[in-house]
């Protein structure tokens, strides 16, 4: 079965170091590695130790590094901003796959308000209160998240209308 390591060390504090990726990349069920991080070093890390391995891929998964992770070599993202804007995330791709690099840095740029709104609250609250926003009814977080307070659904609802998205 094919393995995608996550790394996610702002949410468990614990951190697969780019040594450690680069020699569980030789295993061949595992595929990929998914960097959430959102520090920068440490995916370029990623991508410069498993460059030679076709079948390993560097995944980002902090949506505001998207263009900055395709421009050094990541094979793409699994992006949580893709469940409210799936047009934005993938024009970043789309675009920058066919050269129009100016298309899809400006993607990247209308898609980080809505990354960085996400941390409001608890995530993944903004993600789904932008879903109910968007019409589509996913419901409440379960507990202990709590729900965004008023001003930061009105800031969230701002963010996706100057998105284009309401």
């Amino acid at each position: 079965m094919p393995v995608i390591i996550y790394n996610n060390k702002p949410k468990t504090n614990v951190t697969v170091t780019p040594e450690t990726i680069a020699r569980l990349s030789e295993i061949p069920n595992i595929v990929g590695v998914k960097d959430s991080t959102g520090d920068f070093t440490n995916t370029e890390e990623y991508i410069r130790l498993t460059r030679g391995n076709d079948n390993f891929s560097v995944l980002l998964g902090r949506d505001t590094l998207i263009y900055a992770g395709l421009s050094y070599g990541a094979t793409g993202a699994i992006a949580s901003c893709a469940n409210v804007a799936p047009g934005i995330a993938a024009d970043i791709y789309n675009k920058y796959m066919a050269g129009d690099l100016q298309g899809a840095l400006e993607a990247q740029f209308k898609l980080a308000p809505l990354r960085i709104a996400c941390n409001m609250g608890t995530f993944p609250q903004a993600i789904k209160e932008g879903l109910n926003m968007l019409g589509f009814p996913v419901g409440k977080c379960l507990d202990p998240i709590a729900e965004l307070l008023p001003e930061e659904k009105a800031k969230l609802q701002k963010v996706l209308c100057d998105m284009g998205l309401l």
